[in-house]
């Protein structure tokens, strides 16, 4: 943010100061704060399971374990998640 604002002032054309505008506003936006929220959400649920898939050596029992896991936490998450999730976004 801080290059993009840098460039909005000082760039050398006034294509180049105008072509920083549009990302900043993006990058200043609730949908885009959302998306990183959720993908922060996901991926923090969905680690351990890719972390294990991973490995050559895992015990298919664990693996299902944690698939069954990460399952019930994405459910829970799509269930009871959004108020957290609006919230956390909110804040920013």
């Amino acid at each position: 943010m801080d290059v993009l604002k840098f460039i909005e002032l000082e760039g050398e054309t006034s294509t180049i100061r105008n072509g920083a505008s549009s990302p900043i506003a993006y990058l200043s936006s609730f949908d885009f704060a959302f998306t990183l929220h959720l993908m922060l959400t996901i991926l923090g649920i969905t680690h351990d399971l890719s972390q294990a898939l991973q490995k050559k050596d895992q015990n298919i029992v664990n693996v299902i374990d944690l698939v069954k896991t990460t399952k019930l936490q994405l459910e829970n998450m799509r269930k009871d998640g959004w108020n957290t999730l609006m919230h956390k976004t909110r804040v920013l």
